[in-house]
């Protein structure tokens, strides 16, 4: 089992990388034809194998950069290289009698030579020895510097190097002052190596567990309390959200959709197999997808939520197939048509840029949406509003919200204010929650995903 490629493979899960068994065994291939020795062709190799889009292509590169750069790391790289050629060369120099432990020393002798020297006419295989001890012992775990010292002790008595230490000692009792010399060399790379393949995997560790941590910061942060940087970082993290949420959900609708075993098909269609039920045949109901509409209001502060709401809908495009998706300040205006020609982060630049600013006017936007939609709402229709409710004093729109709440199947409002300022000032989400059959906040990215997922749940 190649250590280096399975710690590669653990370096990319930890930094969100979905790894498959079966791609793992696909790697092993590739390092099995390519090798280590040529960097920038196993790059290419396990790319084409581990990652399956273009932003994955991006990630793993810098997964590959980060993990193989060190100098421990150009060492693993060359280590398969350098074996044979070492062993050939050694080989040559040893001494008959050497090798088989009956040397002229006074130690066990039993091939490893713990006094003999043919124990120092081995080859150095520090650093290949080093990375399957650590492997034994969990060296992946580690998450704090103030572990090293734990795992150098579990690293080094799994390299027998109490052991060491007393063969070092039989050789100078023994008076073979040269040979304890080389052997005290050989344990001193050892501990040097044990020691560097510490400090980069806690350095690698630290690099997962920095983005996870800043991720989860993310997920629970308000908006309204980010910095822009960090707003700069949320659409690959919602589309990330989104994979995970479209991959759960897709195999619940698989499983839904599988029904009742048909126990007389399933009967007749294995008579030939004296009735064992070799192939099985299930009652399937088909069930037409729900059709989602999606009215967001881009003024203001909101708006950074509607773009977070609208990204992370495009985002579940693939189980979330019949969505039509809406802006407002004033009128609504039906937008579908530019996730269609643009990325969805283009889309919302272009969004904001020709309809954004501006102050709410939910009268004009709830009546012009429901215009627009009257003769595609049905029972299979779910409407999602995201805003905050305040239309400055003018028309609610709530004739039109209520018209909505009859003719759909589901009417879900999104308030991405606290509800501590509901129906505070000039809000009028009391009177929208009579018209809707659930309101919540949405405060958070992590709200906001678990809304989605109960969505979805609710669809199925």
């Amino acid at each position: 089992m190649d250590e280096t490629l399975l710690q590669f493979i653990r370096h990319l899960r930890n930094n969100g990388l979905a790894i498959s068994t079966a791609e793992t065994l696909d790697a092993m291939r590739v390092v099995a034809t390519l090798g280590y020795s040529d960097p920038g062709l196993l790059r290419d190799g396990l790319a084409s194998c581990l990652a399956k889009t273009v932003e994955d292509h991006s990630h793993f590169a810098a997964c590959f950069e980060r993990f193989f750069r060190a100098p421990i790391g150009e060492s693993i790289t060359d280590n398969n290289t350098k074996d044979e050629a070492e062993n050939t060369e050694l080989d040559d120099t040893k001494n008959p009698n050497e090798g088989d432990g009956a040397g002229g020393g006074e130690g066990a002798g039993n091939g490893q030579g713990s006094g003999g020297s043919g124990s120092i006419g081995q080859r150095d295989n520090t650093l290949s020895e080093v990375i399957r001890a650590a492997a034994e012992v969990g060296l992946e775990n580690i998450k704090f510097r103030t572990q090293r010292g734990v795992y150098r002790r579990k690293i080094l008595n799994a390299l027998n190097d109490e052991q060491k230490v007393s063969d070092i000692q039989q050789l100078q009792d023994a008076g073979e002052i040269e040979q304890a010399l080389i052997l005290r060399q050989l344990r001193d790379r050892q501990i040097a190596a044990v020691k560097d393949v510490i400090d980069r995997q806690l350095l690698l560790n630290n690099d997962a567990a920095g983005k996870q941590l800043r991720d989860d910061t993310i997920k629970d942060t308000s908006l309204s309390a980010m910095e822009h940087y960090h707003r700069e970082r949320l659409p690959p993290l919602i589309r990330k959200l989104a994979k995970k949420l479209a991959s759960r959900h897709r195999q619940r609708h698989k499983r839904a959709r599988r029904g009742k075993l048909d126990l007389g098909k399933t009967l007749r269609r294995n008579i030939a197999y004296g009735g064992i039920p070799f192939h099985r045949f299930w009652k399937t109901t088909r069930k037409d997808k729900s059709d989602i509409f999606v009215l967001c209001d881009i003024s203001g502060s909101v708006s950074a939520w509607s773009r977070v709401l609208l990204l992370f809908v495009q985002a579940l495009s693939d189980v979330l197939p019949n969505t039509r998706s809406f802006v407002f300040c004033g009128q609504s205006i039906e937008v579908s048509d530019l996730f269609k020609q643009y990325p969805a982060d283009e889309a919302m630049a272009i969004i904001q840029q020709r309809h954004g600013l501006g102050g709410s006017d939910y009268g004009l936007a709830l009546n012009s949406f429901w215009n627009q939609i009257e003769d595609k709402l049905n029972r299979r229709s779910c409407v999602i509003i995201l805003g905050d409710g305040r239309g400055n004093g003018g028309d609610t729109g709530i004739e039109a919200l209520r018209s909505i709440y009859h003719r759909a199947r589901l009417v879900l409002w999104f308030n991405p204010e606290s509800h501590y300022s509901w129906n505070t000032g000039d809000s009028e989400i009391r009177r929208y929650q009579s018209a809707s059959h659930y309101v919540a906040e949405c405060g958070s990215l992590r709200k906001l995903e678990r809304l989605l997922d109960q969505l979805l749940s609710l669809l199925r």
